[in-house]
């Protein structure tokens, strides 16, 4: 029986959009659409219904701690610079609302998946299941 890749592993599997089970890449027809199964090991990313709400939240939380950046970046700029203005922070406050969602959005998903698969490993179903699909 396979034994699970290392933690470390998983993540910067994960953070690169590759399958975490084994590394294979190309697991997206696009930027927002992932395919059901990985194309080398056949791993189903969607384990259970509602599987990828764990995917929102890390991408809500890299959009939050970047807006939290901001906003200290400008408190911190502020208290040397009292006439600075607020205008150019907010603009940019929007962009990272507007855009980092969705640019983070893939990456969010296999980081997920990489969590996930290290905290339930694959059960014998799944394996079976996956061996059923791979691609030699």
């Amino acid at each position: 029986m396979k034994t699970k890749p290392p933690w470390g592993r998983l993540l910067w599997r994960g953070i690169r959009k590759r399958c975490p089970n084994c590394g294979a890449g190309h697991v997206y027809e696009t930027w927002f659409r992932m395919l059901d199964r990985c194309p080398q090991c056949g791993l189903k990313f969607e384990r259970d219904p509602g599987f990828f709400v764990g995917a929102y939240l890390i991408n809500f939380a890299i959009s939050i701690v970047l807006l939290f950046l901001l906003c200290m970046g400008f408190v911190a700029w502020k208290a040397t610079h009292a006439e600075a203005g607020a205008a150019v922070p907010l603009v940019i406050g929007v962009v990272i609302g507007v855009l980092a969602p969705p640019f983070f959005y893939p990456f969010a998903r296999t980081v997920w998946s990489a969590i996930d698969l290290g905290m339930t490993p694959l059960e014998a179903a799944e394996l079976a299941a996956a061996a059923e699909h791979r691609h030699c």
